[in-house]
């Protein structure tokens, strides 16, 4: 549905106000926080992506992708390890001289990332991550979750519509419609747990085992530090 087809049926949904008791612009912003937090709530192929970067020697921080909500994972593409998600108390307490070596971990904060240690080479870093939607506002947009979910937008967003008027009573109905709707509406992403063969060769690649070659070996001061923090 495009967002001129989700005002009509939302408009509808309300009491069928005209243009000049409740403008567009009322309804579009119910329908975009519907949008938004349904999309945020349950879980999308759609609104998952990920996005690769290749690290620079003795450079530590880097960007992350301009289109990202939250981060679900970081890892080493290169050596096939995740990264260790690092608090601030931890990375307030790295030596100033402690050395660069193959990344374990990462830091965020705001839109860049803190590898640790400060990569010695060239890596790619791969970001698993939670898409930042964009508003709807043209009213040929269309949201990018299934079309069969358009309708629960619309549930949702009457019940922030009668919500925002204090209109208690309709509100209450609006919820339970939209409870209801989604009671039993599976994600895709739910679906797709029955194809799950493949399961045993994608979670290792994500994990934190890796041959103890030369170079872990001699990184023992690093681990070490790890394990103190």
């Amino acid at each position: 549905m495009t967002l001129l087809e989700m005002k009509l049926a939302l408009r509808k949904k309300v009491g069928n106000p005209s243009v000049g008791e409740i403008p567009d612009v009322t309804l579009t912003d119910c329908i975009n926080r519907a949008y938004k937090e349904i999309a945020t709530k349950y879980a999308f192929n759609e609104t998952r992506c990920i996005s690769s970067f290749e690290t620079v020697a003795n450079s530590a921080r880097y960007q992350v992708p301009p289109d990202s909500n939250l981060i679900y994972r970081v890892w080493d593409s290169t050596n096939k390890r995740k990264l260790q998600k690092r608090g601030v108390r931890y990375f307030t307490a790295l030596p100033k001289d402690y050395p660069t070596g193959m990344p374990r971990n990462y830091f965020r904060v705001q839109n860049w990332l803190q590898l640790i240690p400060t990569p010695d080479a060239v890596y790619t870093v791969t970001i698993y991550y939670l898409l930042d939607l964009q508003a709807l506002s043209a009213d040929t947009d269309e949201p990018v979750l299934p079309f069969a979910w358009h309708d629960g937008i619309g549930h949702k967003a009457r019940y922030i519509y009668y919500d925002d008027r204090g209109e208690i009573g309709k509100a209450i109905y609006a919820m339970n419609a939209w409870k209801e709707w989604i009671s039993d509406k599976p994600s895709e992403m739910d679906i797709e747990k029955d194809d799950m063969d493949d399961v045993g060769i994608v979670i290792p690649m994500l994990g934190n085992e890796f041959p103890r070659s030369r170079g872990y070996q001699d990184s023992r001061y690093n681990e070490n530090f790890d394990r103190e923090l």
